[in-house]
């Protein structure tokens, strides 16, 4: 089913019936989790990297996409991808072909529509389309719907991280290990637990190749949770365990999350280690209960290479993640 994902009205705005009510068996789909195939008829690659990149520090600037363009006369040809972005005017045959009468009545009227597609051509695929009345509505289009067409696109790479991730054998001693810490949590064999600051309430699981590392730190807390809090916590328990590794404020944003029953903050950044000339990127969950808080921290040390893959994989650890009382 097409979905308008602002309108969400569903007997308006339906894909060609054929794709709603015959059932299809679908190929399997291909590319590389950061892969989002392009299709247009004529395309604008400087207008699809300025508006739909997202961009994180590690400390390099990197890029979380890689955007494959391709013409609609090829759209065979590259419609099994797990992630397809197709935009055009109603003019375009490939794109007037997508939509029903009713969708595209709605599209002449509000001048632009966006659709999200699940499974069309592949299983476990997001198809995401701009439908314009005029072709001079696509800049327009795309700017106004850019971060929603975002927000699905990660979800998307997110998702097929995790699929990937879960293809994984966990290592089920580990979880074992873990719930006697108070702590469940999904980590794939060749990963190894080091307790040696058990009685401080730090606990972590890491592996190499590339170096990786999550660590889970409880304490009784009642102030306040604050952006300069957390930073100030994180930096004092990894000088203390990771061998006096800080975090580099410029390079680091801080978001309100909820997590399971709990709130809190997550941090996305950049550390540092000057006594190793080493750094990378991170990512923090700073969670409060009653009077407890709770920290799940993960992060990455790979030079030279891209490490988006990885700090993904990381998220997605970290999201298995459960307290063993809210678990149970």
């Amino acid at each position: 089913m097409l979905v308008n994902i602002f309108r969400i009205s569903y007997s308006a705005l339906l894909l060609i019936l054929l794709f709603v009510f015959c059932p299809r068996r679908l190929p399997e789909n291909v590319g590389k989790a950061r892969d989002v195939v392009v299709v247009a008829s004529e395309l604008d690659t400087a207008l699809i990297n300025a508006n739909l990149q997202i961009y994180h520090y590690v400390p390099q600037r990197e890029p979380y996409f890689i955007f494959v363009f391709a013409p609609d006369t090829i759209l065979k040809d590259v419609n099994q991808f797990h992630s397809l972005f197709l935009y055009g005017s109603l003019k375009e045959q490939f794109i007037y072909n997508l939509l029903n009468e009713e969708a595209r009545a709605a599209t002449r009227k509000d001048t632009f529509n966006l659709f999200k597609v699940n499974n069309l051509w592949a299983k476990n695929q997001t198809v995401i389309i701009l439908a314009v009345s005029e072709t001079e509505y696509i800049k327009q289009g795309i700017i106004k719907y850019q971060k929603m067409i975002k927000k699905i696109l990660e979800e998307s790479y997110y998702q097929k991280v995790k699929s990937s991730f879960y293809g994984k054998e966990m290592d089920k001693n580990i979880k074992t290990h873990l719930k006697k810490f108070g702590w469940y949590m999904d980590v794939p064999v060749g990963w190894m637990i080091d307790s040696t600051f058990k009685s401080e309430n730090f606990i972590y699981v890491h592996t190499h190749y590339p170096d990786r590392s999550i660590f889970l730190y409880k304490e009784k807390n009642s102030l306040p949770l604050t952006d300069s809090f957390a930073i100030e916590k994180r930096n004092t328990l990894t000088k203390r365990f990771y061998n006096g590794d800080y975090i580099l404020k410029e390079l680091t944003t801080i978001e309100p999350i909820e997590f399971q029953d709990m709130k809190g903050l997550r941090i996305r950044g950049v550390w540092q280690n000057d006594s190793l000339v080493a750094g990378g990127p991170f990512l923090s969950y700073f969670l409060t209960k009653n009077d407890s808080l709770y920290i799940i921290d993960g992060m990455l040390f790979l030079p030279g290479e891209r490490k988006t893959d990885y700090i993904m994989e990381l998220e997605v650890m970290m999201n298995s993640i459960k307290r063993v009382d809210y678990a149970e």
